[in-house]
């Protein structure tokens, strides 16, 4: 759950508030973003901000991956290297299905959300 604190500033017009929208570079191959039921596919996970937010560094992002519509998950492997995150799902036997992510960015500021994208992309 995102808290933030607010205030009227009779001197200030807008202030940006400090939300992240989680963002994904999904597998595809076929243009269609629907990977193939294979294991070791890479997510690359980043984040943006609310108008006129910059996020700061994000930390450690966790993922998880679903085929049966969150009911159970399992996490994805995370690594970062020159300041991008990917996730390595596994989809092994997953022919035919629909995949649900649940991602939890968080950035140096201790900034997070936590984001369920249902159907986020198919598995043929």
């Amino acid at each position: 759950m995102g808290e933030f604190t607010s205030k009227l500033d009779g001197s200030v017009y807008s202030r940006d508030i400090p939300i992240l929208f989680p963002r994904y570079d999904l597998p595809g191959g076929d243009g269609l973003e629907t990977p193939a039921a294979t294991d070791g596919r890479h997510i690359g996970l980043t984040a943006t901000g609310h108008a006129g937010h910059t996020p700061v560094a994000l930390t450690p992002a966790g993922l998880s991956s679903s085929h049966d519509g969150g009911t159970t998950r399992t996490g994805a492997r995370v690594s970062q290297q020159g300041g991008r995150r990917t996730a390595t799902v596994n989809h092994a036997g997953a022919t035919g299905r629909q995949v649900t992510l649940k991602s939890e960015p968080t950035d140096a500021r201790d900034e997070s959300v936590t984001q369920i994208v249902v159907r986020a992309y198919d598995v043929r």
